[in-house]
């Protein structure tokens, strides 16, 4: 299996030096494959969230290497950071940042607004991945009459819609009940399948429990202590 992401002894600082000095990623080295499922286990404050932005890019590391695909990207200029992020990856947030008042479809379509791409061929794009979601039926519907699931789905649709080469979710079943955690561990398998990378940091046992992960990883003070035997 050919690497995903690469980090070598990666760790992030805040206020480096002063008294209210935070190392919420210390010395971080790992290894995820394309096609991989892969965990960061771990409780509030154990820096899985942390890294999980310094592996997408969205915060720099303060030391240490971060390859994505065999590229070093720890010390890319911003303007080049920016065209990873957007040809990369692809974002599932724990409070999903949808945009209430616009329809399913408006907010699948927003992350293709500012490249560009003409109106019909960003809906034909977003209509597809709605339709593999199963939302047709709620493709006109705004997105705060949806259930929790559905607006899981329109998550995972949007963060689809620039055809990234990975899925980083955070914390993606905190607002899922058990059934609809299985689902979207379903719906994440189904993009493994697809040659996609999907790494999920996460505290709930649903997630990293489940048969359809490929690896965990626990993080604690920073640090990862092993893979699934911990």
């Amino acid at each position: 299996m050919s690497e995903m992401v690469s980090l070598r002894d990666v760790s992030r600082v805040y206020n480096q030096g002063r008294p209210n000095e935070v190392r919420p990623v210390e010395a971080v080295s790992l290894d995820i494959g394309v096609g991989e499922i892969a965990v960061l286990k771990g409780p509030s404050g154990s820096g899985k969230t942390t890294l999980l932005a310094l592996i997408g890019c969205m915060v720099r590391p303060t030391s240490g290497r971060i390859l994505i695909s065999g590229r070093d990207v720890a010390k890319l200029p911003e303007r080049f950071l920016t065209g990873v992020r957007r040809d990369t990856f692809g974002f599932v947030f724990q409070h999903l940042h949808l945009i209430p008042g616009i329809s399913v479809l408006e907010n699948v379509m927003l992350p293709l607004y500012p490249l560009g791409i003409s109106f019909s061929a960003a809906k034909r794009r977003a209509v597809v991945l709605i339709e593999q979601l199963d939302l047709a039926h709620r493709r006109r519907f705004t997105v705060e009459t949806l259930s929790g699931g559905e607006r899981q789905r329109v998550a995972i649709a949007r963060a689809l819609i620039n055809a990234p080469q990975a899925i980083l979710a955070d914390e993606p079943t905190a607002h899922l009940d058990g059934d609809l955690s299985g689902e979207l561990m379903r719906i994440f398998a189904d993009l493994r399948g697809q040659g996609k990378t999907v790494v999920i940091a996460t505290h709930d046992p649903l997630v990293y429990d489940n048969p359809l992960i490929d690896r965990v990883m626990t993080m604690r003070d920073g640090r990862i202590l092993g893979g699934d035997d911990e």
